[in-house]
């Protein structure tokens, strides 16, 4: 009897000393695996060249991805200028590191006189947009056959070109001009022959998004933007005022003002609401009728 409760026993220490061996070694094994709770420092890579910093994030088991370039200016392509995440961040092994990194080619657009001037403005957005050059502020002059025809073209105060008078004797330029990525150019535009002031849009009760849309396709700009109070998101939030006053008339080019506030203002009109009402009221008016 003695003699099994030993063997009994033996059988059962074993059994657990397997057990613990088990559990420690499928510890041992993740551990291993998943390298859980090492980490690694991220190195400072700006101003380092992209060869360089692979070598130093190789030591480091980590890897780098471009994600973003920006023009060289008078430096060396090439060149890291950001990264995420930042320097001394720590992650696991294996973890990749965005960076932006300068251009390699030149930072310039090239614009030819013919491809800006007497154009329509629409194609001229659309080709500064390729270029990588913004559009800022817009005028408007008397004259031209066609409204919205961009005829001179400005950096700041500098002219970049002016549409030319042949019966001056003046002749269009024949070579292009570099500009920057970047530059914001001014534009006049001609406002056709058959230009009339045309009418403010109303505003007010609409988000700044729709706002904005309704100031530039009537052919406005967008004037100053004021807030009122807290306003976190400003493509969300609400005009409540606008100057000039709706439904005035300005000449095209004419900026417009707006006021925004982050709540609907009060005695706003749900414009779907009011229109679904109508619909309702008058197929109530046709029923009526037909059963007269």
């Amino acid at each position: 009897m003695w003699t099994l409760k030993v063997t009994i026993l033996k059988h059962l220490v074993a059994v657990a000393l397997v057990s613990v061996l088990i559990v420690v070694g499928i510890m041992w094994w993740t551990k291993i695996y998943t390298k859980h709770g090492e980490s690694v420092e991220v190195p400072d890579l700006k101003n380092m060249n992209i060869k360089d910093a692979q070598k130093l994030l190789g030591t480091r088991d980590l890897q780098i991805e471009v994600i973003d370039s920006i023009c060289k200016g008078t430096g060396k392509g090439g060149v890291i200028k950001d990264q995420m995440p930042k320097a001394n961040a720590r992650v696991k092994e294996s973890r990749k590191i965005y960076i932006t990194v300068t251009q390699y080619t030149d930072c310039n657009a090239t614009i030819a006189y013919n491809n800006i001037i007497g154009r329509p403005l629409d194609f001229v957005r659309k080709q500064m947009k390729r270029s990588k050059i913004k559009i800022g502020k817009l005028k408007y002059i008397p004259g031209g056959k066609a409204e919205n025809t961009v005829t001179e073209v400005y950096i700041g105060n500098r002219p970049v070109f002016i549409e030319a008078d042949p019966s001056k004797g003046q002749a269009p330029p024949d070579e292009p001009v570099k500009i920057p990525h970047g530059t914001v150019i001014d534009l006049v535009l001609l406002e056709g022959m058959d230009a009339e002031p045309k009418y403010i849009p109303k505003l007010s009760c609409r988000r700044f998004s729709e706002a904005e849309f309704a100031i530039t396709g009537s052919k406005f700009v967008m004037g100053t933007t004021h807030y009122t109070g807290t306003v976190s998101d400003t493509l969300a939030a609400w005009v409540w005022k606008q100057r000039p006053a709706a439904h005035s008339r300005a000449t095209m080019g004419t900026g417009v003002d707006i006021w925004l506030m982050s709540d609907k203002p009060q005695g706003c009109i749900d414009e779907e609401l009011e229109a679904e009402r109508e619909k309702i009221r008058q197929d109530s008016i046709k029923n009526a009728v037909q059963y007269e």
